[in-house]
C-alpha cells in the first residue's frame, strides 16, 4: 500500500522508495529506507502525509506519499509486546523509575 493510504496513528514498514532520483536520495538521508519503521501521524485530503521515521516528524506531498511503498508491521521478536511499541528493544524501556532522572528500582 502507499504511505498515504495508511491508517493515522498505525506504524508500517518501508517497503520501497520510488520517485524522483533525487528526492529518493533525500529520503534515504532522513532516515527513510527499505525496512524502516514509519508512523502516519496525520493525513489531508490531498494526499500530503505527516509521518515519524527515526524520531523526526517528516511531511511530504501526494508526489512523494504515492512512492512510499508500506506495509503493516507485525510481531517483531526481542521487543515488548508488538509493532504498536515501534519496535523499541525490551532493555530500551522505563524499567520502574520515573523520567524525571530517579533512579530505577
Amino acid at each position: 500500500m502507499k504511505l498515504n493510504e495508511g491508517e493515522i496513528g498505525r506504524t508500517y514498514l518501508v517497503r520501497n522508495v520510488t520517485t524522483d532520483a533525487a528526492v529518493t536520495r533525500r529520503l534515504e538521508a532522513l532516515g527513510v529506507n527499505e525496512m524502516t519503521p514509519v508512523t502516519v501521524l496525520n493525513k489531508k485530503g490531498s494526499g500530503s502525509v505527516i509521518f515519524k521515521v527515526r524520531g523526526t516528524r517528516l511531511a511530504v506531498g501526494r508526489r512523494i506519499s504515492d512512492g512510499i511503498t508500506v506495509e503493516e508491521m507485525g510481531f517483531i521478536p526481542g521487543t515488548k509486546g508488538n509493532a504498536r511499541n515501534e519496535g523499541v528493544p525490551e532493555s530500551e524501556g522505563t524499567k520502574g523509575g520515573s523520567r524525571d532522572g530517579g533512579q530505577y528500582k
